[in-house]
C-alpha cells in the first residue's frame, strides 16, 4: 500500500511525511545534495500489525511499516503518525 498511499497524498501531506520520516520538509534539490542518503522502507514484523503505527528513524531516513490488513488501515495509522509525531524541524 505504501506507494499508492504516497501518490495519493497532497503536497502538504507529502511534506508532513518527509518531516515524520526525515525531520525535513523538502527533498534535496540535486543528486549531489543527496550524498549517500536514500529512503528505506522496512516491514515491522508484528503478530497484530493493525495495533501498531509506522516507526520513523529520522537520522537514517528509514521507516518501519507494519503489514496492515488494508490500505485504509495504513492511511489511518500513517496520517496519525505524521500529524502527532512531527515535533521538530531540521531545515
Amino acid at each position: 500500500y505504501f506507494w499508492a498511499v504516497l501518490e495519493s497524498f497532497t503536497p502538504e501531506q507529502r511534506r508532513l511525511f518527509l518531516k515524520f520520516i526525515w525531520g525535513r520538509n523538502r527533498l534535496p534539490l540535486t543528486d549531489e545534495d543527496w550524498g549517500e542518503q536514500r529512503m528505506r522502507i522496512h516491514t515491522l514484523e508484528k503478530s497484530n500489525p493493525n495495533a501498531y503505527f509506522p516507526v520513523a528513524h529520522t537520522c537514517f531516513f528509514h521507516v518501519d511499516v507494519p503489514d496492515y490488513d488494508s490500505e485504509e488501515e495504513f492511511i489511518t495509522k500513517l496520517m496519525t503518525a505524521i500529524h502527532e509525531c512531527g515535533s521538530f524541524d531540521r531545515v
